[in-house]
C-alpha cells in the first residue's frame, strides 16, 4: 500500500526530521537530513560589506599617517619654535618691557581724562597730543640744553596763555643770542630766565627733530621746537588754557 504526503504527520526529531504513518507505525526508511541554504544574495552582501569595512579602516590609517607627518608640531628644520619663555628664545637686542610700560607706549594718553592735553618727554624726545584718553596727534621735537637753569626745557605741568604767528623771537643766554623768525608760537611759561613755548624751527637743517641730544648745544634755549608741520597742527587744535606736562 502506498502513501502519500498528505496522509503523514511530520515531527521534528534530534538531527533532522522524520516522518511516520499515521497508524504510527515506524517506517522503515529515515527521511533524508533538510540541508538549510544560505541565499546567494546574502552571501554576497556580507562579502561586500566587510571589504567596505576593510577600505575604510585603511583610509582612516593613511589619513591620520598624513596629518602626523604635516602636523606643525613636527620639528622640521623650515619651521620655527614659538616659545613663550625668554630664556629659551633667541637672543635679542631689544629690551623686555613690563606691561606697564606696554601701556603707555601704546597709549600714553590713557591716564589723562582731560578734554586736551599735551605731553612732553625730554628723554624720547617726543610729543604726544591727548584728547579724552585718545591719542590725537603724536611727533619728534627738540628741547633745552641740559647744562644751564636757563637753557633747559623745564619740567612740570603748564597751560598755553598765548597763540600767535609769524612773530620774530629775540633773546640771549650762555649760548648765545638769537633772533629768530618763526610761523608759529605759544608760549606756556615765564620765569626769571623769560619765555618757553612751541613754536616752529625752519632754520633747522633737514630733520634733526626726535635726534638732537639735549646734552649737546645743537639743543634749544630751552623751547620746545617743532617741525613746521607739527606746530601748525598743535596750533589749530590746542585752545588757550590747554595742559601742557613736560617729563624728563
Amino acid at each position: 500500500m502506498k502513501y502519500s504526503l498528505e496522509s503523514k504527520t511530520v515531527r521534528p526529531g534530534l538531527a533532522a526530521y522524520s516522518f511516520y504513518r499515521s497508524d504510527r507505525h515506524p517506517m522503515n526508511r529515515p527521511a533524508p537530513p533538510l540541508k538549510r541554504h544560505r541565499s546567494v544574495s546574502a552571501a554576497f552582501l556580507g562579502k561586500l560589506v566587510q571589504r567596505l569595512i576593510i577600505m575604510a579602516i585603511v583610509v582612516v590609517a593613511i589619513m591620520i599617517g598624513y596629518r602626523t607627518a604635516t602636523s606643525p608640531s613636527t620639528n622640521n628644520a623650515d619651521t620655527p619654535l614659538i616659545t613663550t619663555s625668554p630664556t629659551n628664545s633667541a637672543k635679542s637686542d631689544a629690551p623686555v618691557v613690563a606691561p606697564s610700560q606696554a601701556i603707555e607706549q601704546s597709549n600714553p594718553c590713557e591716564a589723562y581724562a582731560t578734554a586736551k592735553y599735551i605731553m612732553v618727554s625730554i628723554s624720547k624726545r617726543h610729543l604726544w597730543a591727548c584728547q579724552a584718553h585718545k591719542q590725537a596727534y603724536d611727533s619728534p621735537i627738540i628741547t633745552g640744553y641740559e647744562l644751564f637753569d636757563a637753557t633747559k626745557t623745564p619740567t612740570g605741568t603748564y597751560k598755553i596763555y598765548g597763540k600767535h604767528t609769524n612773530v620774530t623771537l629775540k633773546g640771549s643766554d650762555q649760548l648765545g643770542s638769537w633772533n629768530d623768525p618763526v610761523h608759529y608760537w605759544m608760549p606756556f611759561l615765564n620765569n626769571k630766565y623769560g619765555e618757553y613755548g612751541f613754536h616752529d624751527a625752519t632754520w633747522r637743517p633737514g630733520n634733526p627733530f626726535g635726534a638732537v641730544d639735549p646734552d649737546t648745544k645743537d639743543a634749544s634755549h630751552g623751547c620746545v621746537e617743532l617741525p613746521l608741520s607739527t606746530a601748525a597742527w598743535i596750533y589749530g587744535w590746542a585752545a588757550i588754557g590747554t595742559s601742557v606736562t613736560i617729563e624728563s
